[in-house]
């Protein structure tokens, strides 16, 4: 790929001090190099910005800031992280040396726009750390000096001192007029590995302050339950997870077989795995609503509740949490039952797409039989997702990822996705046609 001489990319702050070990590491810091070398190879012009401040500066909590001291000129810790040192930087344009005031952005009292501009450069492609700090205020300022500005949202790392900060700090670049992209559109091994163990800390983490020590989670013999059963039994230990097979009717074999041996690939205690039909509670409900079981998508519906209602019974009974399994995808498309399969206690995969579930699955070590077979509710004989939906889980993550994370129209998105425009409007109108599912109940 040649060098567009029209391109900046802009590497904002990956300095010792701001990557794990740091005096202000962020998670994840020092693991952007790979996708930081992989978009320079399409700018003309290269620049890192670093943070050098004397001693004392308004922002280190010794005068009263919200900072640690960080990043001092002359010290190690303002140095680029080895992992970017080598690459051929055009520029490296140092900020926060006035000890008065904030500089979060490169742009800000430096001639870096100036510069570019003389280089020819029209476009800027904003990376580094911090999302929610020095790239969004980099990013904020390439936009108001007039660039055409990107974020590459796989190649940055927030400090997230409040949940969420990085990402609304990406929608405020886009409604400034930025654009946010990413290299891989979905996310492969290299950043699901620490994505996992960062989710298991998490885990843990709820655990301890539920006061809980085991969670209970509904086992489908599909790929989503699977993952979130491994997931927690790495990080509680397979002892501690009880997984329940709750088959009903229209149960497949296969699935429960297929349960029994995702189970086994986590490390899960043969005792552990618990089997309990919910035909006794459908039979309930079918007494008391009989046009329910000619009905498909209510009996299916029925279904999903029910199991619902005996895990959480069981979860009550051995004092655990309930797992819950939704992916990023099912809750975009509206695929999951309120009150059914989208009830839980804690969420570990939902910010997970479908295509991306998969490969965590065989990061965690799940047959490939699990892997690799049609995903499928269970809620009525021979029903599976994708036919169910009219497109593949594959063709919907692209079009959701470009849509939804990258802000991009029906044509954009098709485009960027390289998924069929058709498929990509299909994709859209499920999406709209079941927007209501996140926002009920309406509290007047």
């Amino acid at each position: 790929m040649s060098k567009d001489p029209r391109t900046a990319l802009i590497v904002a702050d990956v300095q010792n001090d701001f990557c794990p070990g740091g005096a202000l590491g962020v998670a994840g810091g020092d693991r952007l190099a790979p996708r930081i070398r992989e978009a320079a190879v399409r700018a003309g012009t290269l620049v890192a910005t670093r943070d050098r401040h004397p001693d004392g500066h308004v922002s280190f909590s010794g005068r009263g800031g919200p900072w640690p001291a960080h990043c001092v000129a002359g010290t190690e810790g303002a140095e680029l992280h080895a992992s970017v040192r080598d690459l051929p930087f055009d520029r490296v344009q140092d900020k926060g040396e006035d000890a008065g005031r904030e500089q979060y952005s490169g742009f800000d009292g430096t001639p870096l726009a100036g510069w570019l501009r003389e280089r020819g450069v029209e476009r800027v492609l904003v990376t580094g750390i911090a999302t929610d700090y020095c790239v969004r205020a980099t990013a904020l300022d390439a936009i108001a000096a007039g660039f055409d500005t990107t974020v590459l949202t796989d190649a940055v790392a927030a400090v997230d001192v409040q949940p969420g900060d990085g990402r609304r700090a990406l929608e405020e670049v886009r409604r400034a007029g930025g654009q946010l992209d990413r290299l891989h559109l979905l996310r492969g091994a290299d950043e699901l590995e620490p994505l996992l163990e960062a989710k298991a800390a998490a885990l843990r983490a709820v655990m301890e302050a539920s006061g809980r020590d085991r969670v209970v989670i509904g086992l489908s013999g599909g790929i989503d339950s699977a993952v979130a059963m491994a997931l927690a039994a790495r990080a509680i230990g397979p002892e501690n997870v009880t997984p329940v097979r709750l088959p009903s009717r229209h149960t497949e074999e296969v699935h429960v077989t297929d349960a029994a041996l995702a189970a086994a690939a986590a490390g899960v205690p043969e005792a552990n795995l618990l089997t309990v039909s919910i035909e006794p509670v459908l039979a309930g409900i079918a007494e008391a609503r009989p046009g329910v079981v000619d009905a498909d998508l209510r009996f299916g519906n029925a279904s999903a509740r029910a199991r619902m209602i005996v895990i959480y019974d069981l979860a009550q009974d051995v004092h655990g949490l309930v797992l819950g399994t939704e992916n990023r995808s099912e809750y975009l498309l509206g695929y999951f039952t309120r009150f059914g399969d989208s009830a839980s206690d804690v969420e570990p995969i939902s910010d997970l797409y479908k295509t991306e579930v998969r490969e965590a699955a065989r990061l965690l070590g799940q047959p490939e039989g699990v892997i690799t077979k049609h995903p499928t509710a269970g809620l009525w004989s021979g029903q599976t997702d994708e036919e169910e939906l009219g497109f593949t889980y594959r063709e919907a993550d692209m079009a959701l990822v470009a849509m939804f994370d990258l802000g991009l129209d029906v044509d954009a998105a098709a485009e960027r996705a390289g998924v069929d425009p058709e498929v990509v409007r299909r994709v859209r109108a499920r999406a709209d046609a079941v927007a209501w599912k996140h926002v009920v109940p309406h509290v007047l």
